[in-house]
């Protein structure tokens, strides 16, 4: 092979390496996140001012079972709860569409709550992704709500 060739061929080559990475950088990473149906506290740190002398905060130990789930701008403490773009309602359960665009600089976070959203799991969601979608659906026998996440 001539050495002008070979300069041509490792140029596209590196190039194609190049073209590669960019495309694999692009594309998101998926986030999936299966909400445990209950979670119990085991420690918490308890703090009220200006109780009455000789009281306590207690804390319950039953586990809280899951009440929902939430798609936020930023981290859940800033409270940016995003609405969904898409619900559907079926036999089988219920499933909900939210849709980026534009710019999201805190971040994207999925999260299952507990006791109405005062305890959360909570989970980043890749910054490239486009979309997210729950799946929810609540059991019988016990009844217990059962929801997944699938960001994209």
């Amino acid at each position: 092979m001539p050495i002008g060739s070979r300069r041509i061929s490792c140029a596209i080559l590196t190039s194609m390496a190049l073209f590669t990475q960019a495309s694999l950088a692009a594309t998101p990473s998926p986030t999936a996140l299966a909400c445990p149906a209950s979670i119990q506290l085991s420690s918490a740190h308890l703090e009220a001012s200006g109780l009455p002398t000789g009281t306590t905060l207690s804390v319950d130990r039953t586990p809280l079972p899951l009440s929902g789930s939430n798609v936020f701008s930023g981290p859940p403490e800033q409270a940016g709860a995003l609405m969904p773009t898409a619900t559907t309602k079926g036999k089988g359960g219920n499933r909900a569409v939210w849709e980026f665009e534009g710019s999201y600089p805190e971040g994207k976070f999925i999260s299952c709550d507990y006791a109405g959203g005062t305890v959360r799991v909570v989970r980043r969601v890749d910054d490239a992704a486009k979309r997210c979608t729950s799946t929810s659906s609540t059991t019988k026998n016990p009844p217990a709500l059962q929801t997944q996440f699938q960001c994209e």
